[in-house]
């Protein structure tokens, strides 16, 4: 199988590649930096297999670069490294796909701020009911429901159609064409 490559950095003459699969490898590196400087328009070629990257001086278009190599089977080039994902990213992601299979079983009634909203609405009624008044868990979940409702996406929820378009009047003019506003226009 033909190793992947990923353009690190490019500009006009130069261009770094890596190759995570074979870091670590020399002697793919040492075959690769010999085969590579056959390619027309390759001028010089740098390896190092520590961190698998090929710096190449080249005066060759990135299309007959990666036809060659991958003819070579040196390697086959794709865009871009595929960067490492955080904690916050990798959690996020998460939550945008739970978030679309409950909106997906739920035929779009709910959504995970809006299950969010309601368990802390019933968590402050509860602590109402428990008579917990004087403790600041039931303002506590009703400021945290109140604020997650307001950060929803509410304004995408439809808010109806304008009833009086299309509708006409007996003698066949538009219902309110003919009347003047305030500022009157």
């Amino acid at each position: 199988m033909i190793p992947e490559a990923y353009v690190a950095h490019c500009i006009p003459g130069r261009l770094r590649l890596k190759i995570p699969s074979k870091k670590g490898d020399s002697a793919y590196f040492s075959t690769l930096a010999a085969g590579i400087l056959e390619c027309p328009g390759v001028k010089n070629a740098a390896v190092n297999s520590l961190t698998g990257s090929l710096l190449l001086e080249c005066e060759v278009d990135a299309a007959t670069l990666s036809a060659y190599a991958k003819k070579q089977s040196l390697f086959s080039v794709r865009r871009a490294l595929p960067r490492h994902k955080s904690l916050f990213v990798t959690v996020g992601e998460a939550f945008k796909n739970y978030n679309r299979r409950l909106v997906q079983l739920t035929n779009g009634e709910f959504d995970i701020p809006s299950l969010v909203f309601l368990s802390l609405m019933i968590s402050g009624v509860v602590q109402i009911l428990r008579g917990n008044i004087a403790m600041p868990a039931w303002y506590t979940a009703f400021y945290y429901s109140l604020s997650v409702f307001s950060r929803a996406h509410v304004d995408e929820y439809d808010e109806g159609e304008d009833l009086t378009e299309g509708i006409e009047d007996v003698e066949g003019e538009g219902l309110f064409e003919g009347f003047e506003d305030a500022d009157g226009d």
